[in-house]
């Protein structure tokens, strides 16, 4: 082999061994630093310039490539600001504010703090603000809302957003007005079974922050008795037999079957519930 080719090769090896040393180190310093407890978790520390800019480069890529292929509708034909503006005031105004009214203290004490909504609702296309509301920010605080909100209520709400920032304090206020008999409108139904998507309901209604449930990654806890190996039980609660039926009926009510139980009304609607039930049953 030629000397030229050999020093090519020898040059190239240094490279990469050099390259995979400094991610290494990298590395390494990084682990030092979170074991060292020296970088701050507390929400009252600004992140870096340069951290910042890159959450909020990398949000803005991540949210364009996973909005592409949704189809925007006609919104003035099959959505509706005054539902929107219902489903803003009931779930979102805490923390993103209105024309003319404050955040709660809620939103006041995150960070990144959330953004007024009047300066994305305009720059951004209502295909990016329906995935944002749909489905959430990791590690933002900015929540899904698929699973408590109807399709027919995320559009309304893209059309309350698109809208908001056109409108004066006065009509503001008169929308609050018209539409104080308002709903949201939540989900009446579940796309099909698939065990992913029954993971995320778990999420959603925040069961893993209780119970540890067979198959999903999450917080090792122990507030509530673990969900493995469900179908085994003979009863649920003490107070059920363990029929799937009667798990929709625990999910969907638990106090109405055992009023002294620490297990809350989660507003879980059926059609989850069953999902959930179905999972739990056939989960080993």
């Amino acid at each position: 082999m030629p000397k030229g080719q050999i020093a090519h090769r020898h040059k190239a090896l240094f490279i990469g061994i050099g390259a995979v040393a400094l991610l290494l180190v990298g590395a390494g310093a990084g682990v030092v630093l979170l074991l060292s407890g020296a970088y701050s978790t507390a929400a009252t520390k600004q992140h870096f310039g340069i951290t910042y800019r890159i959450l909020e480069l990398g949000l803005r890529y991540s949210v364009a490539s996973n909005a592409e292929d949704i189809v925007v509708p006609d919104l003035g034909r099959v959505a509706n600001v005054n539902i929107g503006y219902a489903c803003y005031r009931r779930y979102c105004v805490q923390c993103h504010g209105a024309p003319g009214v404050a955040r709660d203290p809620l939103g006041r004490g995150q960070l990144p703090s959330p953004s007024s909504l009047s300066e994305s609702a305009r720059d951004w296309p209502a295909a990016h603000l329906f995935y944002v509301t749909q489905q959430g920010v990791r590690m933002s605080g900015m929540p899904a809302w698929e699973y408590r909100i109807s399709s027919e209520g995320l559009w309304s709400t893209v059309a309350y957003l698109k809208a908001m920032p056109f409108m004066t304090v006065a009509q503001h206020r008169e929308l609050d007005e018209s539409s104080a008999d308002e709903t949201c409108p939540a989900p009446t139904a579940a796309a099909a079974y698939t065990r992913e998507r029954t993971q995320i309901m778990f999420r959603q209604y925040a069961c893993d922050n209780c119970h540890i449930i067979g198959g999903m990654v999450g917080p090792k806890t122990h507030v509530g008795p673990s969900l493995k190996g469900w179908r085994e039980r003979k009863y649920i609660a003490g107070v059920l037999p363990n029929t799937r039926e009667n798990l929709v009926r625990w999910i969907v009510a638990p106090q109405d079957f055992s009023p002294h139980t620490m297990m809350p009304d989660l507003d879980v609607i059926e059609p989850h519930a069953r999902q959930m039930a179905r999972y739990l049953m056939t989960e080993e």
